[in-house]
């Protein structure tokens, strides 16, 4: 397969594009979108096992490394931390550099930091001196934990260029969810591997051979379909001289009606990642397990998937982002609100349903809100907008993280029934979930470009002059 390069002259790439007035205009969508996505996922799964090896066992994760149960949920916050600051890095990277290579780049940093993780078991550990092997962990769980914005933000700008509208929404989520996939299958996965201290050392091990199979399908991987599958795809593989990223990041952190979606987004990221990091210590008081607080979880994140699996091609067909977003932020927030009410003694099964409600409403919205902060800011590249939103939802969550765990008082939840952090996270998404999102009017700029750009296209031409054509490899629309 070939792809544009830089060193084309301006006309003839265009030609190439969209066509001249010997050659017919085509939208076409091919295979070797599937081999990107796939890589993406893939890479999505393997630093969601990196991500959660110590956290899924705390108990022989505490035992392996002779070291606190606060040290252990630093691996975790870790990731959110090195997000923050990696995060335009990683948007700046695809700008300048294409999707191959920063994916390649980003797997690379997972491979060295989960390396690092594993040689660190010849390195003795005792409680009197557990120096080295902590301190080579944290090193390469820093390292592996630079490489996760490369993979979480690329579900848009990965879609906008090598899916049609009638595709787009769907693939976004599908490589945006495969981080909560994996996160679902670490927690199954690794605790059978680990059954105690002895084993850590296996489930590091598995983790690091993980982040080298999943590099292989990014080799692979191209930046640019030979011709674009969308109008706005064709605009964007035109830009051969390229807006800085820094000014791509002033126009959407100057831009209201993003700023307004970043508070929601922000805000489900942080309550979602800190309620389903803390669960465990908000029902335990209840004489909930562990195991029980497990399952709470994982019925988030089964229902999530369902969810995300069901809206994905909803939204690619009806094109209604604002819609869903308004519908389904007002149920995930009455969920933070019954939780109130439902974290008792012998309710298990109204903490089950309360939880499948809520990840089945957080997993359907993500990918709609990742694709209205495209039409929102568009033209601006979807690599600064999903840059600042993940950003500032894994900023929010570190806080969240260090305010909920603060707040946790199990003696007044056992003698009162009363759960402070539960609170705070309920009136949290009323005020700066519900209340924001209807506030959200910004046109569909992106779909209105490409509308535009096809009544452009059919100018002097007759409805016998166009030949519509779809295939298992493409769907095209042609002038004959």
């Amino acid at each position: 397969m070939t792809s544009f390069t830089k060193d084309r002259e301006p006309e003839q790439e265009r030609e190439a594009i969209v066509g001249s007035n010997s050659q017919p205009r085509v939208y076409k969508t091919y295979k070797a979108r599937y081999l990107g996505l796939f890589s993406i996922v893939l890479l999505n799964i393997a630093t969601g096992f990196v991500w959660l090896t110590y956290s899924s066992v705390p108990d022989a994760a505490q035992a392996y490394l002779n070291c606190s149960n606060t040290v252990v949920n630093l691996t975790t916050i870790l990731y959110f931390i090195a997000y923050v600051v990696m995060a335009p890095v990683s948007g700046w990277m695809f700008e300048k550099h294409g999707i191959k290579k920063s994916l390649l780049f980003g797997a690379t940093i997972q491979i060295v930091g989960s390396w690092l993780r594993y040689f660190s078991n010849f390195i003795d550990s005792t409680p009197e001196s557990p120096g080295g092997r902590l301190a080579l962990t944290m090193v390469g769980q820093i390292i592996a934990a630079a490489a996760q914005p490369f993979f979480l933000n690329v579900p848009p700008k990965f879609a906008a260029v090598w899916f049609s509208e009638n595709g787009r929404t769907t693939a976004t989520m599908i490589g945006s969810v495969s981080n909560g996939l994996a996160a679902a299958l670490a927690q199954l996965i690794i605790p059978v591997i680990t059954t105690d201290e002895t084993s850590m050392g296996t489930s590091v091990l598995v983790c690091a051979v993980l982040s080298i199979v999943a590099i292989i399908p990014a080799f692979f991987v191209a930046d640019r379909p030979p011709t674009p599958p969308s109008p706005s795809a064709a605009e964007a593989l035109l830009e051969t001289n390229e807006e800085p990223f820094s000014v791509s990041l002033k126009k959407v952190g100057t831009n209201k009606q993003f700023l307004l979606l970043m508070t929601v987004f922000g805000t489900f990221v942080a309550c979602f990642n800190a309620f389903s990091s803390l669960i465990s210590q908000f029902t335990s008081p209840y004489g909930y397990s562990s195991n029980e607080a497990g399952y709470f979880g994982a019925a988030m994140v089964i229902a999530g998937l369902v969810g995300a699996g069901i809206s994905g091609p909803i939204t690619d067909k009806y094109k209604q982002y604002k819609s869903l977003c308004k519908a389904l932020v007002p149920l995930a927030t009455a969920m933070f609100v019954v939780f109130i009410f439902v974290v008792r003694r012998g309710d298990f099964g109204g903490i089950i349903v309360s939880a499948i409600l809520l990840g089945f409403a957080s997993f359907a919205v993500l990918p709609a809100a990742l694709e209205l902060a495209v039409e929102i800011t568009y033209p601006v590249t979807p690599a600064s907008s999903t840059s600042i939103l993940w950003a500032f939802g894994q900023l929010l969550s570190v806080i969240f993280l260090l305010v909920l765990g603060a707040l946790q008082d199990d003696n007044l939840s056992e003698t009162k029934g009363i759960n402070p952090p539960l609170i705070f996270l309920a009136v949290w998404c009323l005020v700066f979930g519900v209340a924001p999102v209807f506030l959200i009017n910004a046109p569909y700029k992106r779909m209105e470009a490409e509308a535009a750009s096809r009544r452009r296209d059919m100018v002097d031409i007759t409805p016998e002059d166009w030949v519509v054509t779809r295939g298992g490899d493409k769907e095209a629309i042609e002038m004959s």
